[in-house]
């Protein structure tokens, strides 16, 4: 009987295709150096390496858990198990802002935008917004508008900012 010591998708380390997107990598079922991956992703690798960290602490095992692993001097990705970890706890919920919008268009989407794409687009700056932002501790609730910590910039979540930006322009500024 022949011991099984790699799973079928840890025998082969890959190199990332320069034609690839990033659905395609994560779509892979390979092995990779977390430095390939990273560019792709738009992920920043000392953010993977401390939630591998993180793990450990927690007596967890980060390869089982998120894919990732030190081996020897380099980083490695499992992106069978890796690709799941990254759509849940990495990959960005900002919505861009399509340039072909005006604030009309912009104030009927939904999702998480960037407060400063946001502001160039309707007649308030990012300064009157995040003032009110930080002097009201509801105001995630309240504006739709908080600073997200892991991105270090406000956010506008546009269901609740819509319709604080219709009241407020409709002249009610209490």
């Amino acid at each position: 009987m022949v011991e099984r010591i790699f799973a079928e998708d840890e025998m082969e380390l890959s190199e990332v295709d320069p034609q690839w997107d990033s659905d395609t990598l994560l779509n892979q079922r390979s092995i990779f150096y977390l430095k390939d991956v990273v560019g792709l992703l738009k992920l920043d690798p000392l953010k993977v390496k401390r939630r591998a960290g993180d793990l450990l602490k927690r007596e967890e095992n980060p390869w089982h858990v998120m894919g990732v692993r030190k081996m020897w001097t380099h980083w490695v990705v499992r992106m069978a198990v890796f690709a799941p970890y990254y759509r849940q706890h990495f990959k960005s919920k900002i919505v861009a802002v399509d340039p072909a919008w005006n604030g009309n268009l912009l104030l009927q989407q939904r999702g998480l935008f960037l407060l400063t794409a946001v502001c160039k687009l309707i007649p308030f700056s990012p300064h009157q917004l995040r003032y009110r932002a930080k002097k009201n501790p509801d105001a995630k609730t309240e504006y739709g508008i908080w600073k997200d910590p892991d991105l270090n910039a406000f956010v506008v979540d546009m269901e609740i900012f819509s319709g604080w930006v219709r009241t407020l322009w409709n002249g009610d500024f209490n």
